[in-house]
């Protein structure tokens, strides 16, 4: 003899994103419309949309706000614009120290080493 169903229990328990502890299937549903042209029926967040479909966020706002996150996603400052300005300012020393150089050796112009090699062929 096969028994009929079998109710399950009550679910119990906390959801995720913001809605009532139960049964999931009696959460507020997303409802944005989605690629097939259908209403969306996941459980929807405390803004009325789902995780999928509540967007991110937009960014920070504030100049404040802007400059914490530039701070936070900075790895190495390598590129940073002050790290160029030193780095243009670090070659026309250089370039200017090895000027000098050649005026005091009494040569006229310098030539790398790599491009002497390069002017043989």
């Amino acid at each position: 003899m096969i028994p009929g169903p079998i109710p399950h229990e009550p679910r119990r328990g906390w959801l995720r994103n913001g809605n009532r502890p139960g049964d999931f299937s009696r959460a507020p549903r997303c409802g944005a419309k989605t690629r097939r042209g259908t209403s969306c029926q996941c459980p929807a967040m405390a803004n009325g949309r789902c995780r999928l479909h509540g967007g991110l966020s937009t960014g920070p706002k504030t100049a404040a706000g802007i400059e914490r996150i530039r701070r936070a996603v900075t790895k190495h400052g390598q590129y940073s614009a002050v790290a160029k300005r030193l780095q243009t300012r670090y070659r026309a020393l250089v370039g200017d120290s090895r000027e000098l150089l050649n005026q005091i050796r009494g040569e006229t112009s310098y030539t790398h080493p790599g491009q002497a090699a390069r002017d043989l062929r």
